[in-house]
């Protein structure tokens, strides 16, 4: 059988018009796990291309550990300072979910591009005002799947548009995390749920891969928390579908 094709290789930094020579700098919103997550990552590329140059928590002294932690020259004690930095290019915001609106909204209304981690709202009409509020001032909003970056996923793709795998009809996946401790994810007041913490990638990729746009119909079936949140007795599944139906 005929070996298949490599996936490509990473693709390289492309450089804006009018953007100050030098790396990309970074200010992270605030100080939890995943913002650390990300800067690890972020530590993985040349500090000729990529630079963490300020972090911002609520609690000034939480932001100074993570800045000592990092070698991270600026620690702020709140998002209105880290918003006001200027020598800033794009700000990554990983606060609990339910303040990615105001603090997304924070930040593009100064000008700032955003990388909003996952969920980019709560819903439809958060993700809207969010958008809306990029747009109108002109500036970079994206939400943080990862997965879209990696070589394999972007070789999928092709492969989906040149028709090599047929016409795909269905999308079948499944998340293997025991999440069921995890307190955020059975509080309401805290955006929880299975749908809004990992779902969102399976219907990423749906929408990526089984013709784009959105869906002529949507249904789900899945199992509820006493809270009211999308979950079950192994750790939290939804199931959705969508189609002519």
């Amino acid at each position: 059988e005929q070996e298949p094709e490599p996936c490509p290789p990473p693709e390289p930094p492309k450089t804006q018009p009018g953007a100050p020579p030098g790396p990309t700098r970074w200010g992270i919103c605030s100080a939890g796990a995943i913002s650390h997550d990300f800067v690890v990552a972020l530590k993985t590329l040349p500090p000729s291309e990529h630079t963490v140059a300020a972090v911002a928590a609520r609690d000034l002294g939480r932001a100074q550990d993570f800045a000592r932690h990092f070698a991270i020259p600026r620690a702020y004690g709140s998002y209105e300072e880290l918003a006001e930095d200027p020598d800033l290019d794009v700000v990554y915001v990983g606060v609990v979910n339910p303040a990615h609106l105001p603090v997304g909204l924070l930040f593009l209304r100064r000008g700032r591009a955003v990388l909003m981690e996952k969920p980019m709202g709560l819903g439809a009409r958060e993700v809207a005002q969010l958008v809306g509020t990029a747009r109108e001032r002109g500036v970079f909003l994206m939400e943080g799947f990862w997965t879209r970056f990696f070589p394999a996923w972007r070789r999928l793709r092709t492969l989906v548009a040149e028709g090599a795998l047929g016409s795909p009809l269905l999308l079948r996946g499944a998340l293997g995390f025991a999440l069921g401790g995890v307190p955020r994810l059975r509080e309401p007041g805290l955006g929880g749920g299975v749908l809004l913490d990992l779902g969102g990638y399976g219907l990423q990729m749906a929408l990526a891969l089984l013709g784009g746009g959105s869906p002529p119909s949507l249904w789900a079936h899945g199992v509820l928390h006493e809270t009211g949140m999308d979950w079950d007795k192994l750790g939290g599944k939804t199931w959705c579908f969508w189609g002519e139906k």
